[in-house]
């Protein structure tokens, strides 16, 4: 059976539109392109229609993509989000606060917010809950302890980096602080750090006296 010069027209012209989309790295769609136009012929989409469902494609598989790599950036230990938390068994949260947090206008307005409480009460989960929403919103966060940070920084200075240390800490829109001392402390606190005008700024000290001014969210026992 003889091929038709139409027939091999559009067999180049699909080759070269796969071509095209690899070389501007748009490879999700080039692998979609043949089920997306089998999908126009089906369907009878418009050419818009079926053009916006290749870079969708793109779009999604991209997305997808930094989501990964914003969580492995971050360093989150538990996937906790708000939805884990159990309000209930814990009265004493302002849940409409949290909530009001959760909107992450905190970030743009560059405000740092410090949760307080005995051992237990979920400050730590609160904390990563946030933290897994401004991943989800597309921001970079990082998540570390007050003892790591104090290591690295310590490491940092000895070894002449400390500039570089202070722009890896700064460079996220959100620093999570796990303010945790041995077992023998009895309260542990976090700090966040909101990006834009504050970002270099770090919770100094678990007492929140010293260092920045910082909102307390109290989670009571």
């Amino acid at each position: 059976m003889s091929t038709s010069p139409m027939q091999m027209s559009e067999a180049r012209r699909f080759q070269q539109l796969r071509g095209h989309l690899s070389y501007l790295k748009l490879n999700d769609a080039a692998e979609a392109l043949n089920r997306v136009l089998d999908q126009a012929r089906t369907e009878r989409m418009s050419l818009t229609a079926a053009l916006e469902r290749l870079l969708e494609i793109e779009v999604e598989a991209t997305e997808g993509r930094r989501l990964a790599a914003r969580e492995r950036f971050a360093c989150l230990p538990e996937p906790w989000t708000l939805n884990d938390f159990d309000f209930a068994a814990q009265p004493g949260v302002d849940e409409k606060l949290i909530r009001d947090l959760a909107t992450l206008r905190f970030l743009d307005d560059a405000s740092n917010v410090l949760f307080v409480g005995p051992p237990g009460v979920g400050k730590t989960m609160l904390s990563v809950a946030l933290g897994r929403a401004a991943v989800d919103a597309g921001h970079r966060v990082y998540f570390t302890t007050a003892a790591e940070l104090a290591a690295r920084c310590h490491k940092a200075a000895l070894e002449g980096r400390w500039k570089t240390c202070m722009r890896f800490f700064a460079g996220p829109k959100l620093l999570i602080i796990d303010l945790c001392r041995d077992c023998n402390y009895a309260e542990r606190r976090v700090g966040f750090l909101g990006g834009g005008r504050c970002q270099g700024r770090l919770v100094r000290h678990s007492d929140a006296r010293q260092g920045p001014s910082l909102p307390r969210v109290r989670v009571p026992a």
